[in-house]
């Protein structure tokens, strides 16, 4: 008979899950800042580099401040990052200049690292290995909600706000609670009820150094590239999908995302389980294909009907890349390297969310709107070559020696 599993659904498991729902709330309602941008008067050109210098200021935290990271000063960096996420949020309203905003877009950058960087440290060393994969998925969960329900929202409230900065700012307030509960778990810990987690884990931090010559890892290095593509595609849709909307005539981009990242929740809620018995790296081929696919139906869509149908196809393709790319990632680290290579795939996806609206921006100018569409179905079938490759190589199990 099998062991039972240890349990997963903690109050430490559920609280992290508050911090990253709380987290890509607070990125999810930036659905609108390209058009807000116009609104206020910014050029064309600047738009795309200043939605992306948040992730800039994402990424270099993240290289450089990541190997320094450990549970036990992860919860006051949660602190600090709420602090910054809550003061971005309210000088929206009176930032209106280029330079305010780009200075803007850096610390909530830097912010978005502190909360979900230190969230990602804690949940590595808590959840059970042999529940990484559904743990993985779940968690995912909390941050594909918010594209689900903020846009939607937010766009059936616009009449009833002055402008899309008092989104921002209200949105920015429900962080609050985050940090009562925050401060809940450093109580527990204090009171020394998850020391052995703790224990585990270590205190000592990895270093740069070691940080850097693992990257260089070849299996570490593609996987990280792997998981950027995918996000890249995913940011220059999120970002972009408002104004192809709009220059078509159809409106409820709100809708599409609903439908989009409902289907992709439905995935991680039902199939959780997937993650862990079914070849992650099959997850990620299907992946990449049917989102090109979806993407090529966006191109065509005129209509309802196709929205409706580009949504679906692109939520089940997007819904199992990151729990599978993410469990990947967590069965090829050495244990001391797990925590790290969690956080690396994270600065993974800035580096893809950085990119995604510079290249799609790049492809609007170009070649319009549906421009960006063509971008994204280019990198998916790269990201399909891509992971091919890491399945030649034999790389799919095992720790990597860095």
């Amino acid at each position: 008979m099998n062991a039972p599993k240890p349990p997963l659904f903690t109050f430490r498991f559920l609280a992290l899950c508050l911090f990253m729902l709380l987290a890509y709330c607070n990125i999810s309602v930036f659905y609108n800042l390209y058009v807000y941008l116009e609104q206020i008067g910014i050029a064309q050109p600047l738009r795309g580099p200043i939605i992306s210098c948040s992730s800039l200021a994402t990424i270099l935290c993240f290289l450089f401040a990541s190997p320094y990271l450990t549970t036990r000063n992860a919860p006051w960096a949660i602190f600090l990052g709420l602090a910054l996420l809550i003061g971005c949020g309210v000088a929206y309203l009176t930032v209106l200049s280029p330079s305010g905003m780009l200075a803007l877009r850096l610390i909530n950058g830097a912010g978005i690292y502190l909360l979900t960087a230190s969230a990602m440290t804690l949940l590595v060393a808590h959840i059970p290995p042999e529940r990484s994969g559904q743990a993985f998925g779940l968690y995912s969960v909390a941050a594909l909600l918010p594209y689900s329900i903020v846009p939607a929202a937010f766009d059936s409230m616009g009449s009833l706000l002055a402008s899309p900065a008092h989104g921002y700012a209200y949105m920015s307030m429900a962080l609050i609670p985050a940090a009562l509960v925050n401060l809940m778990l450093m109580l527990q810990d204090k009171r020394g009820s998850d020391r052995q987690t703790t224990a585990q884990s270590g205190s000592k931090p990895a270093g740069l150094r070691a940080m850097f010559t693992n990257m260089r890892t070849p299996k570490i290095g593609l996987l990280l590239i792997i998981n950027s593509v995918y996000y890249l595609n995913f940011s220059a849709l999120f970002f972009l999908s408002k104004g192809l909307f709009t220059s078509r005539g159809l409106g409820g981009v709100g809708l599409f995302f609903s439908i989009q990242t409902c289907c992709m929740l439905l995935i991680r809620l039902f199939a959780a389980r997937l993650f862990d018995e079914v070849d992650k790296l099959k997850l990620i081929v299907w992946c990449y294909g049917a989102t090109a696919v979806g993407f090529g139906l966006l191109w065509g869509t005129q209509g309802i009907v196709m929205e409706i149908a580009s949504a679906l196809v692109l939520g089940l393709g997007m819904g199992v890349g990151p729990p599978s790319l993410n469990a990947l990632m967590y069965s090829i680290s050495e244990p001391k390297l797990k925590g790290v290579n969690s956080n690396l795939m994270v600065m993974a996806l800035q580096l893809g969310s950085f990119f995604g609206p510079i290249l799609g921006g790049i492809a609007v100018g170009m070649l319009g709107y549906a421009g960006f569409l063509a971008v994204g179905m280019l990198a998916n079938i790269g990201g399909i070559g891509l992971s091919l490759h890491f399945r030649r190589k034999g790389w799919v199990n095992g720790p990597t020696q860095a």
